[in-house]
C-alpha cells in the first residue's frame, strides 16, 4: 500500500513525476484536475443533475477523505464497468458512513485516507468490477464503522453538542427528504457574511437563564427542575428544528416562536413552510414527554435514511 503524500513530501514526488514524463504528468494532471473540479466545484461538464447532488452533499457531510476513491472510480469508470448512476449509488453511500462517522468518531480521522487507499489497492488486485465494487466497499465501509446500536445511542444523545455540523446536516437532509415542490427550501443558502441563512433553533431555549415562561411550561414553575430538563434534552433532536430567523426567536415564549412573523406577515416561526416542523406546529405546549417522543420519531427516521 502506498504511503500518504504530505506537504513536506510533495514537491519530491511531484518532481519526479514530471522528471520521467513531462508531457504525461502534465496531462494526468489536467485529467485528475478537472475530476476534482466536477466533485468540489461542480464545475464539469456531462455531470447527471444527480452526480452534482451527491457531490455537494458529500462535501458538506465533510466526506472529503473519500475524494481519491470517488476520483478513481470518475478516471477508470469504462474499465471498472460502472455507470455515472453507480457513481452516485456509491457517493451516496459514502453520504451515509460520514454521517455516522461523524457522530460516532469512528473510524478515527487518522485512519480514513489509508482505509480509501487500501481499498483502491483491493479493487486493483481483485479485479472487482460492476456491482461488486459497491458491495465489497459497502462491507468494508460496515466492518470499519461503528455498530448500528452505538450509532443509534448517539442520535439519542446531545448531538447538537457533540456535533453540531453533523446534526445540521442531517436536518437539512431530512427537511429535504419531506420538501414538496411548494415548500422546498435552499437550506444551504448563505448570507453576506458567509453564514448559513438556515441555522439550528433550539425549541426549549439553551441559554443559561431559562425564561420564566419556559420554566412554567416544562417544570411547572420549578426552575430547579427546569434546568435539569434543560441539561437532559435540550441538545437532542427532538428538541431541534430549522428556521431562517434563529436569533428573532431566541429566548421567546412556545407560541412566540410558533407563531412568529415578520412586518410584512410572512411566518418566520416554525410554520416557515418545512415539514420538519408539523409535529411541533401541532402542539399547543413543549414539554418532556414531546421532546422525547419526537425524538424517538426523528432517530427512527434517520437510522433508515443513513443505514449502511
Amino acid at each position: 500500500l502506498g504511503t500518504i503524500a504530505t506537504r513536506s513530501t510533495m514537491l519530491n514526488i511531484y518532481e519526479k513525476i514530471i522528471t520521467k514524463s513531462p508531457v504525461a504528468a502534465l496531462d494526468e494532471l489536467s485529467e485528475n484536475t478537472a475530476i476534482y473540479a466536477g466533485i468540489i466545484l461542480n464545475k464539469t461538464e456531462g455531470l447527471t443533475p444527480a452526480q452534482r447532488d451527491c457531490y455537494q452533499d458529500l462535501q458538506r457531510v465533510q466526506g472529503a477523505p473519500a475524494y481519491l476513491l470517488l476520483m478513481y472510480l470518475v478516471k477508470n469508470c469504462n474499465g471498472l464497468e460502472i455507470s455515472s448512476a453507480d457513481i452516485v449509488q456509491v457517493c451516496r453511500l459514502l453520504i451515509n458512513f460520514f454521517v455516522r462517522r461523524n457522530l460516532t468518531d469512528t473510524p478515527p480521522t487518522r485512519d480514513l485516507a489509508r482505509m480509501f487507499m487500501a481499498y483502491i489497492e483491493e479493487i486493483e488486485q481483485k479485479g472487482y468490477r460492476g456491482a461488486t465494487i459497491y458491495e465489497n466497499l459497502r462491507g468494508t465501509l460496515i466492518n470499519s464503522s461503528a455498530s448500528d446500536e452505538i450509532f443509534e445511542k448517539k442520535l439519542y444523545g446531545p448531538v447538537y453538542d457533540d456535533n453540531s455540523d453533523a446534526t445540521r446536516f442531517i436536518l437539512c437532509m431530512m427537511a429535504q427528504h419531506s420538501a414538496t415542490i411548494e415548500n422546498v427550501k435552499d437550506l444551504w443558502r448563505k448570507t453576506d457574511s458567509n453564514q448559513y441563512a438556515w441555522s439550528i433553533e433550539h425549541i426549549f431555549p439553551q441559554g443559561e437563564e431559562i425564561p420564566q415562561p419556559w420554566v412554567d411550561m416544562i417544570a411547572g414553575g420549578d426552575r430547579d427542575l427546569a434546568k435539569k430538563y434543560q441539561t437532559q434534552y435540550v441538545h437532542t433532536f427532538g428538541n431541534l428544528t430549522i428556521t431562517g430567523y434563529n436569533s428573532s426567536l431566541s429566548n421567546k415564549s412556545f407560541a412566540d416562536k410558533k407563531e412568529r412573523k415578520n412586518k410584512d406577515g410572512k411566518p418566520i416561526g416554525y410554520r416557515n413552510g418545512l415539514n420538519l416542523n408539523s409535529d411541533v406546529c401541532d402542539k399547543d405546549e413543549w414539554t418532556v414527554d414531546i421532546i422525547t417522543a419526537r425524538t424517538k420519531r426523528m432517530v427512527d427516521e434517520i437510522l433508515q435514511m443513513f443505514a449502511l
